[in-house]
């Protein structure tokens, strides 16, 4: 369903390419790729797959048939030599048209399928979905003037501006969000589920060394949870729910390891005090500080 949206744009290109890039072609080639990617958004909202691309492919293949109806030959002849870039064109128009009206831009749709939902709550999550939806934007762009620069060529209307959206577009998926948190530095969590299990994220490896230890938090207080971290062969893994194995179990009031994390609490002295309890093996307490950076709260 996440490619469906191309099965309209594939059914015109294969229409055209039988009846001619013409405008003729484009009459013959339009209606149908009208119908076919209309029966598409049909079946795609009712699976709950809706995307805004599929609205700005709609607006294209409707502007071609609106020409075609009422002989709109200017149109018709655009479509006739560029249709490839019309095609990236909508696309782009589409990355940029919601953020210039400040609504949700296209990219949060992919972003909260492949992100957990506690990754969704934190304040910097729509920054980088609207970055990511600047980068796209600025790709198909990039794909736009290749098309126009040489309709007749294949490399410059298929080839180039296809492998734009497989190398730089698809990929960014991993490098766009660390590039984005190096040039602007996360804002600390103001929660706890988002603190604890994002500790993977400020783990240091070298001082943890070949360190095992699986930590059981317990949160109470006004948004109680229950989570895991697991550090094992220099890696650290964070998760929700319960360890039947915990070394060390930590049971705290939320805001009051979001104060200890930020070094604004001392963590021996509200063990100490009771404001958190620990049970278990304390000497990976005690190692903590080392294996984990301390949140800088702004």
């Amino acid at each position: 369903m996440n490619l469906g949206s191309l099965v309209g744009v594939v059914t015109y290109f294969n229409v055209l390419d039988r009846a001619g890039h013409t405008p003729a072609g484009v009459r013959a080639a339009i209606p149908v790729a009208l119908v076919v990617h209309a029966i598409y958004m049909a079946l795609a909202r009712w699976s709950g797959y809706l995307k805004q691309f599929d609205f700005g492919l709609l607006a294209l293949f409707a502007t071609g048939a609106l020409a075609a109806t009422v002989g709109g030959e200017r149109v018709l002849d655009l479509f006739a030599g560029y249709s490839s870039a019309l095609v990236f064109a909508a696309l782009a128009l589409t990355a940029f048209v919601p953020l210039a009206l400040g609504r949700e831009p296209f990219t949060l749709f992919y972003a909260r399928l492949q992100t957990p939902l506690w990754q969704q709550r934190l304040a910097d999550f729509d920054a980088v979905v609207r970055a990511s939806a600047v980068w796209w934007g600025l790709l198909f762009v990039l794909g736009t003037v290749l098309c126009v620069w040489s309709p007749a060529d294949p490399l410059f209307t298929f080839v180039y501006p296809n492998l734009l959206v497989l190398v730089a577009g698809i990929s960014s998926n991993w490098w766009l969000p660390p590039l984005y948190f190096r040039v602007h530095p996360p804002s600390p969590p103001d929660r706890a589920e988002p603190l604890i299990l994002g500790m993977p994220a400020v783990f240091d490896r070298r001082t943890a060394g070949d360190a095992r230890a699986t930590i059981q938090f317990v949160v109470t207080g006004d948004e109680p949870g229950s989570y895991i971290v697991r550090i094992a062969k220099g890696r650290c893994r964070s998760a929700e729910g319960r360890a039947a194995d915990a070394d060390l179990t930590i049971t705290t009031p939320g805001d009051v390891w979001l104060q200890i994390s930020r070094g604004e609490l001392d963590g021996a002295q509200a063990l100490a005090h009771g404001r958190f309890h620990a049970e278990g093996e304390l000497s990976i307490l005690a190692q903590l500080p080392d294996w984990f950076r301390a949140v800088q709260a702004r």
